[in-house]
């Protein structure tokens, strides 16, 4: 099967979420009577833990999940809330602390769970103006960690595989609405680790055509789970406008800054 790319505008940011759900659905269970292990890299994150909640919620148990986080832009508290909204047992939702350019540990816990058939590749830095920053880290955790995986589940026949890329993989768009076969044009260390991860996937694919990937490029979600008990909470100083707005909601902060005073609108500013 060749790699598949999904280019995903999420103003409803949990279309994406059904989107996982569904092609979990059609991929990766190969019989419905029979639990499948999916391991979620970055699961305890935004995305992540929306789509462990979406996966837990397959009707008949289909799913068990393996998460894998180091917890460095989120917390172990996201989890917890999704085995409190799904009502499923801790046994369906196993957490592990492990960043995946540690093999000693990530090996340690592919074998722990030796059933797990099928990846969900979250985990990574995203700040885009931090990886013009500090780019070494960037390729070092994005491109390093995913080669890591790669070949920790390429080992066991792992091969089923969704990776979460980016918008960002089309830089400056030629033309509104981007479509998918727009030009790749990278703009920034973070956009580009995210297209040379996506490259990485298609030679795997080329050299091995026993890989089935997918592969999700999307812009900026936003939102939160209907009940208000997960959603993006980043730790530290948010990296885009959508947390800063929500934490002046709840009192976190006491004001939004709304920078810039030479756009073309009627005050000046660019809203």
């Amino acid at each position: 099967m060749k790699v598949s790319h999904i280019p995903l505008n999420l103003r409803a940011f949990l279309s994406s979420i059904v989107l996982l759900s569904q092609y979990a659905t059609s991929i990766f269970a190969l019989a419905s009577s029979v639990q499948r292990t999916v391991l979620v890299t970055g699961g305890a994150g935004y995305i992540g833990s929306h789509t462990c909640l979406e996966l837990l919620k397959i009707p008949d148990d289909l799913y068990k999940v393996v998460v894998i986080d180091n917890f460095d832009n989120s917390s172990e508290e996201s989890l917890k809330r999704v085995i409190e909204l799904v009502g499923c047992s801790k046994e369906r939702l196993q957490i592990r602390t492990c960043d995946i350019r540690d093999r000693q540990t990530l090996t340690k816990i592919l074998n722990e769970f030796p059933e797990i058939d099928s990846c969900i590749h979250f985990a990574g830095l995203k700040a885009v103006g931090e990886s013009v920053a500090k780019p070494l880290m960037y390729y070092d955790c994005n491109i390093g960690g995913t080669v890591s995986l790669l070949e920790e589940l390429g080992k066991r026949d792992i091969k089923r595989f969704v990776f979460s890329s980016s918008a960002t993989v089309y830089g400056e768009p030629e033309y509104l609405p981007i479509r998918e076969g727009a030009r790749l044009q990278a703009t920034n260390p973070y956009g580009r680790t995210k297209l040379f991860i996506e490259e990485i996937l298609r030679d795997c694919h080329a050299s091995d055509d026993t890989w089935n990937t997918l592969i999700l490029r999307y812009f900026n979600p936003i939102g939160a789970h209907s009940s208000g008990r997960i959603g993006e909470d980043p730790q530290g100083i948010p990296n885009n406008l959508m947390p800063f707005i929500a934490q002046v909601c709840v009192g976190r902060r006491q004001e939004l800054s709304v920078f810039g005073d030479d756009y073309d609108t009627p005050d000046g500013t660019g809203t």
